[in-house]
């Protein structure tokens, strides 16, 4: 047996010819269509998510060990950093990380390296990653609704990554995130 369209819509009471049909008319064909064809802006959106996607994950998989050796990331990050490395991370995208989240705003807003130095030793951090400057430093001054400081050190470590902090050992990077070890024995500087 089979079903037209046409048929259908007149069960339901809508009383129109095929030529009257359009995309309008079914929203999910719509969706689909945007999804499977998307505009150009769109589609490098995605292209450039899944290459920093792809990124995070490689420079990730440095973390992995029997060991646990915490790290430390922007919030929006942990997850996927957490999944690829099997290591915890100190902020994360759950109620129960609020305050990990605060403490990585303030790392990576913090001008004073040894209280920088505080954060990672009171969370017992192993690794840092720096992922773009701006992008955390406007993320995290939201969360701690203050003003981005202009020596930042999220800015230090993005893009003067020798000018770190001695507790902080450069360890990796790619285009998208950079890799700070830390040092349980250097100096504050």
């Amino acid at each position: 047996m089979f079903i037209s369209l046409e048929w259908v819509l007149n069960l339901v009471g809508v009383n129109r010819g095929p030529a009257h049909l359009s995309l309008e008319d079914f929203p999910i064909l719509r969706a689909w269509d945007q999804r499977l064809w998307p505009n150009e802006a769109e589609l490098a959106q995605r292209i450039e998510s899944r290459n920093e996607s792809t990124q995070l994950r490689d420079l990730s998989i440095n973390l992995k060990s029997r060991e646990v050796l915490p790290f430390l990331a922007s919030w929006w990050l942990s997850p996927s950093i957490a999944y690829c490395s099997g290591q915890p991370g100190v902020a994360g995208s759950s109620h129960e990380s609020l305050g990990g989240i605060t403490d990585s705003a303030r790392f990576f807003l913090s001008e004073d390296f040894h209280k920088a130095r505080q954060i990672v030793a009171n969370r017992k951090v192993s690794w840092v990653i720096a992922y773009d400057a701006d992008r955390t430093a406007s993320t995290s001054a939201l969360i701690l609704g203050e003003a981005v400081p202009e020596h930042a050190l999220c800015y230090v470590l993005q893009r003067a990554p020798a000018q770190a902090p001695r507790f902080l050992v450069f360890s990796a990077q790619n285009a998208t995130a950079k890799l700070f070890r830390v040092s349980p024995v250097a100096n504050n500087r």
